[in-house]
């Protein structure tokens, strides 16, 4: 698409945009900023920003009552004179703030931060924009060992999350429709006509929602590890990770040093599966990181956790062969050290509450028939166990009618995938693309869930955003990007063998006899 003109940038003006629950018509002139930003400092960005709060009507509709402290993060043009459309950083999750991205948003759209502010905006719910954060016990803990015990702990667990946070917030207005229009009344307020998106993960269905509801807004999205409208949390999740799983098995044995060294490996694991699904272990561990004793419980569940959580980094599942092979063995160590990584991401960076106000809204009531799990699939129906209970406990809003209906759009549209995502592969992005009449999807074969910080993309995305055009955007050198080799240990050839270990020892020696 060309770049619009001046004239046609003013006739926008006249289009019919669309507010949380009626229509609104915007200016025909650039708003004028009412919003005064001040000097600040965030984690992990050498270089001072700009920082505002800009409050908002937590209900909407009504505009009474409560107010919301946005919190808002500016990471602004480094030239004297920079180009009128910023860049809008939509985060994923659902839960996950979008200031705490400063870093990995110069590390995408550095190269557009030189003549194009960086706008980074806690969605209401998260970070400072009411954050709607509540801490959980280790889902490793002995107690759940035992599945009735786990249920209730969990469920006790929700219950007091919903007691403590409704105290200042009204649960049911933390959907992603009512969040977008939180960011369009930001945007007027701090002075831009027209912004560019990105987003990742769960942030694709928000920038995909802004784009639904505010189009004359847009000059170009980018969309990475793609949600569209239609997806349903965690419906596709136990067919789209078993996928996922299955690459990599098949990836090990296409790769000479992890074949000689496993076999055998989804037999191994199967084993090791099964064995933890009838007999959980309760064993003590130094902790990975304080190195402090601790007692944890093993069980089948959460193993499948590990390997899901790990899968949307291939560099993290390099390691899993080694790691599961280590469990059926008995050492449970690795496996723990592994679990750590992704549940200290979870306890701080993601808003428990306000990840359940949007998924048990916007999707566990469309489970139903959207439900996809093959017969077979390794992660058979955990995905819904999980997902779906909390909601029984959660006060629910209202989802707009068109929600689930897919986005229109004649906007330049930039779609990335991950070829190897365990949540929101290629497919998905083919799905929109049929919608975004003006659009590209780039495939990195060898990538995992997130494709803007490897290689070449953050290249490919400042040409496009710069241009607003998908015009001579080459994707190659995404695809040649390669897959991780897995992890190869250096042993003594004296170790014995044990367990999972003397197990693949004899396979190899059988396959051996056999030639």
């Amino acid at each position: 698409m060309e770049k619009m003109s001046a004239t046609a940038s003013r006739a926008i003006g006249i289009l019919a945009m669309f507010a949380l629950a009626g229509a609104c018509t915007d200016s025909a002139r650039s708003p004028r900023p009412t919003l005064a930003l001040t000097p600040c400092r965030v984690a992990n960005v050498e270089n001072e920003v700009k920082c505002a709060t800009f409050e908002v009507f937590e209900n909407r509709e009504t505009r009474q009552g409560r107010k919301i402290g946005m919190n808002i993060v500016v990471l602004p043009a480094t030239a004297r004179i920079k180009e009128p459309d910023p860049v809008f950083v939509f985060a994923g999750g659902p839960g996950q703030a979008a200031a705490d991205l400063a870093r990995e948003s110069l590390m995408i759209l550095g190269g557009l931060n030189t003549r194009r502010d960086i706008v980074l905006i806690d969605q209401r719910g998260t970070g400072k924009s009411n954050g709607l954060g509540c801490k959980f016990v280790d889902a490793n803990t002995p107690e759940t060992i035992d599945p009735l015990k786990r249920e209730l702990l969990n469920r006790k667990q929700v219950l007091d999350c919903r007691e403590k946070l409704a105290s200042h917030a009204d649960l049911t207005l933390y959907t992603t429709t009512i969040a977008v229009a939180d960011i369009d009344e930001v945007r007027q307020a701090l002075g831009y006509e027209r912004i560019n998106l990105w987003g990742g993960s769960y942030g694709t269905r928000a920038a995909q929602e802004y784009l639904r509801r505010y189009p004359g807004r847009v000059r170009s999205m980018v969309i990475d590890g793609v949600a569209p409208p239609s997806m349903v949390m965690p419906a596709t999740f136990s067919r789209d990770a078993t996928a996922a799983y299955d690459r990599m098995l098949a990836a090990c044995a296409g790769e000479r040093a992890c074949a000689q060294q496993f076999p055998q490996l989804k037999t191994l694991v199967d084993d090791l599966l099964a064995d933890l699904g009838r007999r959980p272990r309760k064993v003590t561990l130094s902790d990975p990181l304080s190195g402090v004793p601790r007692e944890v419980a093993i069980t089948k569940e959460g193993v499948l956790m590990v390997i899901f959580t790990t899968l949307y980094v291939p560099e993290m599942a390099a390691l899993l062969p080694e790691v599961l092979v280590h469990a059926q063995e008995g050492n449970y160590a690795p496996l723990m050290a592994l679990t750590s990584v992704f549940s200290d991401f979870a306890e701080e960076k993601i808003f428990a509450g306000m990840r359940f106000s949007v998924l048990c809204a916007e999707d566990v009531p469309r489970i139903g028939r959207n439900r996809q799990a093959p017969e077979g699939a390794l992660f058979g129906d955990l995905f819904l166990r999980e997902f779906v209970k909390p909601c029984n406990d959660w006060p629910r809003g209202t989802m707009a009618k068109d929600f689930d209906q897919p986005v229109r759009s004649d906007k330049p549209v930039l779609i990335l995938s991950g070829g190897l995502d365990p949540v929101t592969p290629p497919v998905f992005g083919d799905e929109v693309k049929k919608t975004f009449t003006n659009s590209l999807h780039l495939v990195a074969r060898n990538i995992g869930h997130g494709v803007s910080t490897h290689g070449c993309a953050p290249r490919l995305i400042k040409t496009f955003v710069e241009a607003a055009s998908v015009a001579g955007i080459d994707g190659k050198c995404l695809e040649r990007l390669p897959r991780p080799l897995f992890f190869e240990p250096m042993r003594n050839k004296e170790e014995p063998k044990t367990g999972g270990r003397a197990r693949v020892a004899r396979m190899q020696e059988t396959e051996g006899a056999g030639k």
